[in-house]
């Protein structure tokens, strides 16, 4: 891991020993997501990962495909001729072991891999910092860890409260939590929300 990256962890890691902000068994990766740098906390699927290393599946990433398996109920062979032109199309672009045909019917056998409980984006401005974090706002609770004293404080504070994004702040050992994060409420499944999931995926360790 390049030494930047693993001071981010190391950041991060530090900032959340003090705190009880995620699960004591969420892991931290690295990952890029909308041309954004974040720390994510995440909890894998164990048996959804095993299963598609066993299988050789790859990752996910195609909309169309995520869209046709959210549609099939999962481990339920559903026949294969209920489905539409369109979907008999994208079946066939299916990677191997995201579902199995057998006997005139498909049944999905693809999960979502893992569980993000938070993005933390670091910075050195909470503006910049922010607006990044709010790329994650349909998908996961948000954090921004700002190293050194806040500028325009009483700012910082009104705008991630209004927006939900958690504010810890670091001063050499010490760490605040200015402004609490709001706890991500998933209001519904989505391909969006599901294509992220792979895409964070596919970078964890």
């Amino acid at each position: 891991m390049p030494v930047v990256a693993r001071e981010q962890m190391d950041v991060v890691a530090g900032a959340l020993a003090p705190c009880d902000l995620v699960p004591r068994e969420a892991k931290l990766a690295l990952v890029e997501v909308f041309g954004t740098e974040a720390v994510v906390a995440y909890r894998p699927d164990v048996r959804e990962r095993e299963r598609r290393a066993a299988d050789g599946m790859p990752p996910l990433t195609r909309p169309d495909l995520l869209d046709l398996l959210m549609s099939l109920p999962l481990g339920e062979p559903v026949p294969a001729d209920s489905l539409s032109e369109r979907e008999r199309r994208v079946l066939k672009a299916l990677p191997k072991g995201a579902a199995v045909r057998r006997s005139g019917t498909i049944t999905r056998r693809a999960t979502q891999p893992a569980h993000i409980d938070m993005a933390f984006v670091l910075g050195r401005s909470w503006e910049s910092a922010m607006e990044k974090a709010e790329r994650f706002t349909p998908f996961c609770s948000r954090t921004v860890v700002v190293e050194g004293a806040l500028r325009r404080k009483d700012d910082a504070v009104l705008r991630a409260d209004f927006f939900g994004i958690g504010l810890l702040t670091l001063q050499g050992d010490s760490v605040e939590v200015v402004v609490p994060p709001r706890p991500f409420v998933r209001r519904r499944h989505t391909v969006a929300g599901w294509k992220f999931l792979e895409d964070v995926h596919r970078q964890l360790p």
